[in-house]
């Protein structure tokens, strides 16, 4: 049976951000091969998010794409959480979580697919990252493992979802370093504390196959927007090699 792969865009209110977003992904290879549910959190803005999904859809004539539409505002950390876990519930084997303001390289989902199966049967590697904050310079075709977890698009499989990744998410800023309200979220639990407990790993393109756009959001300040240097939107297609990982 081939295995059962999706996309999860959550979106809020930020349609000026959105369009962009799916824009990058109508130009995204093998789209088509993919499930895309886009999680829309309820807003002022809301018909104007839910129709520009309406619109990609029309463009790019995906076959396989839901909008759901949150009765209630679920937040950022818990709108990712319910949607992953319907997601791996319904039977996916392996879910992209993306965002309203990360734009996607057209190669994208030919990097996940690849990760998605070579490292299928690897329960060290917890997470695939498109997101990369490495200089430019590095090759397209390589592939880094680190012991990091970056929430700017990533993928996982079913067995980490239910077996770590779920159950330790962060889902209302109770997890923290040193006091309450430092180093929270479900990135920081992950990336600070889950990740190091058990010895896990990411792996990620050289090349970022994202750019991070949100210059204002609930987390984000243009001070603090943080982009990558090596992104670019058009890619060849490659054949995905690890060049480097930790001991």
């Amino acid at each position: 049976m081939a295995e059962r792969r999706a996309v999860l865009l959550t979106a809020f209110d930020r349609p000026h951000y959105l369009g962009a977003v799916l824009d990058a992904w109508a130009d995204v290879r093998g789209l088509d091969g993919w499930h895309l549910r886009v999680a829309v959190e309820p807003s002022g803005a809301q018909d104007e998010v839910v129709d520009l999904v309406e619109a990609f859809v029309r463009r790019t004539g995906h076959p396989s794409t839901e909008v759901v539409l949150n009765p209630t505002r679920l937040g950022v950390l818990e709108n990712p959480y319910v949607h992953l876990d319907a997601l791996f519930a319904d039977g996916q084997d392996f879910v992209v979580r993306a965002e309203d303001d990360l734009l996607v390289a057209d190669d994208v989902l030919e990097l996940f697919d690849h990760v998605a199966e070579a490292y299928a049967a690897d329960p060290r590697v917890a997470t695939a990252h498109a997101f990369s904050r490495a200089p430019v310079g590095g090759a397209a075709d390589a592939l880094v493992r680190a012991p990091e977890f970056c929430p700017w698009v990533f993928g996982t499989w079913r067995d980490r979802w239910d077996g770590l990744l779920g159950p330790t998410w962060d889902r209302d800023y109770s997890t923290w370093n040193v006091s309450p309200g430092f180093e929270t979220g479900f990135d920081w639990n992950l990336n600070t504390r889950v990740f190091p407990a058990h010895g896990l790993v990411s792996v990620s393109p050289a090349v970022s196959r994202v750019q991070n756009i949100g210059a204002v959001g609930e987390h984000g300040t243009p001070e603090d927007l943080e982009t990558a240097a090596s992104f670019v939107p058009h890619q060849r297609p490659t054949a995905y090699r690890e060049a480097a990982q930790v001991p």
